[in-house]
């Protein structure tokens, strides 16, 4: 589960490809997968997916751009998000310096991390409810942005099963550059 994205007003290149599903062969099927890649490279404001792990550092980082843009409902599939490029472009903007000048984020796999209260460690194995109320007075707030792993005194290496990789997020920026203002579904 997940939230699917779609721009108000993309800029659209070229025609999107379209496949009879009841005749097609898996030659035919394989052949539209490849073409509708391609055509999404092209289109990037037409669409945006992703799941809710790594959604939710979305909104955590646009509410912690203090950019006055109301993300309450953006925790729902129901149509809200912005209506304009304009606004697009400021969180685009605003998101592109946030990267540049507060995180030492280069490669594409580097992630942002939001505390939401669930933890694994550093190979992805959930930690149990036990850590978090182990280590409740030295776990950084919920809605906390972090940038790395957390190292605890036991040695365990911490993160916060809410991230986004920087690849990704740099996905959602190319389609708020072309959206023409956006809806969550």
């Amino acid at each position: 589960m997940g939230v699917d994205i779609s721009g108000r007003n993309p800029i659209i290149r070229g025609v999107k490809p379209t496949i009879d599903w009841d005749d097609a062969s898996e030659k035919e099927i394989d052949a539209y997968w490849k073409k509708t890649a391609k055509w999404e490279k092209k289109n990037p404001g037409d669409y945006f997916r992703a799941n809710w792990w790594s959604w939710r550092p979305i909104v955590g980082l646009v509410n912690e751009l203090n950019l006055d843009i109301d993300t309450v409902s953006w925790g729902f599939n129901d149509g809200n998000g912005l209506d304009t490029q304009d606004e697009c472009n400021i969180l685009a903007n605003a998101l592109t310096e946030y990267i540049s000048k507060e995180t030492e984020m280069k490669e594409d796999d580097d992630k942002i991390y939001v505390v939401m209260g669930s933890w694994s460690d550093i190979n992805g194995e959930y930690l149990s409810p036990d850590f978090t109320e182990r280590y409740s007075d030295t776990l950084p707030a919920k809605n906390s942005i972090l940038h790395h792993p957390i190292v605890m005194e036991d040695g365990t290496i911490a993160v916060s099963t809410h991230s986004i990789r920087l690849d990704h997020l740099n996905v959602f920026i190319a389609f708020l550059k072309e959206c023409g203002g956006f809806r969550i579904f």
